[in-house]
C-alpha cells in the first residue's frame, strides 16, 4: 500500500479503509506525503465523494492527531459552513454567554473567497487570537466565552488540510467539510453544537439536496460521539449582511448587537435559540424570546465588550480604509437580486481573502451594500461603497456586477 495506490483507488470511486486513510493523511501530517499528492487525493474525494464510514474514519483520524479539551461544565459551540457577510459568531456567542451558557469556540481562517472568523477578529487591534490551553479554560471559567484560533494540538491534521483545501480547489467537498467541522467541535469539548449550513451560489454547499445530506452526516457524526447536534439551513444566494470584509463585518455585528434589525440578526437569533433550547431544555420558541431579550436589554452587547476586552481587543481602534469609491446605478428600476458570489469575488480581489496560503489579508477593505432586494433605485443612486487599499486597483465592469436591477 502506498499513496499512489490510495489516490488511484479513490479516483476509481472505491471506498478507502481506515488504514488507507490513516496512511495518507497521517503521512501528509508527517511530511511523508507531499502537497501535490495530497492535493490529488483531496480532488479525487471532492469529485467522487466519500461514504459515511469513510467520513467517520477520517473524522476519528483528525481527532486523534492531537489533544481533546475537557471542561468541568457543559459548553456550547456553533459553526457556519461558509458564506458571504457571515458574522453570526460575533452576535450568537455573546447572546448565549449572556444567559450563562458557556461558549468555547475555536475558529478557522480564510477558506475560499472571504476571511474566516479569526481573520475578522484580527481586525480588532490587540485581540489575542492565540490562547494557551490554560488561558482558554480560565477564560471560560471567568466570563463563559472565548473564541480563539485552533490550538497547535487541537486537530492539527485538520489545520494543515484546511489550508491546502483553501488553495487547491477542494473547499466544496461535503465529506471534507463534515470531517473538518465535526472533528474540531468534538475535540474542543462542546456538548451542544449548532451547525448553520449555508446553501446557494455564495456558499460552499450549492444545493438543498447537498445541504440535507450534509445535515444528516454531521448529526450522525455527533451521535457517534454522543454529542447533541442541531442543524439549520440558511440561503446564501445573497450576502447575509450588508457588509463584506473583515473589519466591516465586525462593525456590522456591533450594529446588530446595539439594535439593528436585518437578516443577519434573524439568522443569529435562529442559531442562538437552538443552542439555548438544548442547554436549558426549553422549546426553540421560548429560547427565541430569551435571545431577543438579550439583545433588547443590552446584556448581549455587554458580554461582547467583556469578551473582546478580556482577550485584549480595542474596539475603538478598529480601522477601515479611508479610500472609498461609490458604485452607482446606471439605470432606474428595482433591485431584483444581489449576487453573493460576485460580492465574494470582489472582496477577494480587494484583498479581504486569500488566493495563496501565504497571502496576507487586508482587514480594512471590503464592500458596504447600501440597498437590499426590493428597493427602488434611480439612475446614479449609490448602490454600494467599495473600500480599497489603492484607488489604482484595476476593477472591471464585471468585477462590479453585484446587483441585478430591472
Amino acid at each position: 500500500m502506498n499513496i499512489l495506490d490510495i489516490i488511484i483507488k479513490k479516483k476509481n470511486k472505491k471506498e478507502l479503509t481506515y488504514e488507507e486513510l490513516f496512511m495518507a493523511f497521517n503521512g501528509y501530517h508527517k511530511g511523508e506525503v507531499k502537497d501535490y499528492q495530497m492535493s490529488s487525493l483531496l480532488m479525487a474525494i471532492t469529485i467522487n465523494g466519500m461514504t459515511l464510514n469513510e467520513t467517520l474514519s477520517l473524522t476519528d483520524i483528525f481527532i486523534k492527531s492531537g489533544n481533546a479539551y475537557q471542561f468541568n461544565k457543559k459548553v456550547s459551540d456553533k459553526h457556519s459552513t461558509g458564506g458571504v457577510g457571515d458574522s453570526t459568531t460575533f452576535i450568537v456567542a455573546p447572546i448565549v454567554a449572556s444567559m450563562n451558557i458557556p461558549m468555547a469556540k475555536m475558529s478557522g481562517r480564510s477558506l475560499g473567497y472571504t476571511g474566516g472568523t479569526i481573520d475578522k477578529l484580527e481586525s480588532i487591534p490587540g485581540y489575542k487570537t492565540v490562547l494557551s490551553e490554560e488561558e482558554f479554560y480560565n477564560q471560560i471559567d471567568k466570563i463563559g466565552l472565548a473564541v480563539c484560533s485552533q490550538s497547535e494540538m487541537l486537530v492539527p491534521l485538520d489545520k494543515i488540510i484546511y489550508a491546502l483545501r483553501d488553495v487547491s480547489g477542494t473547499t466544496e467537498s461535503i465529506p471534507l467539510i463534515a470531517c473538518s467541522i465535526m472533528s474540531k467541535k468534538i475535540a474542543s469539548g462542546a456538548s451542544y453544537i449548532v451547525i448553520d449550513i449555508k446553501v446557494g451560489s455564495g456558499a460552499l454547499i450549492k444545493t438543498r439536496e447537498e445541504a440535507d445530506l450534509f445535515a444528516s452526516w454531521v448529526i450522525s457524526i455527533g451521535n457517534h460521539y454522543n454529542k447533541k447536534v442541531k442543524t439549520i439551513i440558511t440561503s446564501m444566494d445573497e450576502p447575509l449582511s450588508s457588509s463584506i470584509g473583515n473589519a466591516l463585518e465586525i462593525l456590522e455585528a456591533i450594529e446588530v448587537l446595539k439594535g439593528k434589525n436585518n437578516r443577519l440578526k434573524e439568522v443569529s437569533i435562529e442559531i442562538a435559540s437552538h443552542i439555548v433550547s438544548m442547554a436549558k431544555g426549553i422549546s426553540v420558541d421560548d429560547a427565541k424570546i430569551l435571545s431577543n431579550n438579550a439583545l433588547k436589554k443590552g446584556s448581549a452587547y455587554k458580554m461582547f465588550e467583556k469578551w473582546i476586552t478580556t482577550q485584549g481587543g480595542n474596539l475603538n481602534a478598529i480601522k477601515i480604509s479611508n479610500k472609498v469609491f461609490s458604485l452607482k446605478s446606471n439605470v432606474t428600476g428595482m433591485i431584483k437580486s444581489i449576487s453573493a458570489i460576485n460580492c465574494a469575488k470582489l472582496s477577494l480581489k480587494l484583498g479581504a481573502g486569500k488566493i495563496n496560503k501565504d497571502d496576507i489579508i487586508d482587514h480594512s477593505v471590503g464592500i458596504k451594500l447600501l440597498h437590499q432586494v426590493g428597493d427602488k433605485i434611480n439612475k446614479d443612486d449609490i448602490l454600494a461603497e467599495i473600500y480599497v487599499k489603492d484607488f489604482n486597483l484595476n476593477l472591471t465592469e464585471e468585477d462590479l456586477k453585484l446587483f441585478v436591477i430591472n
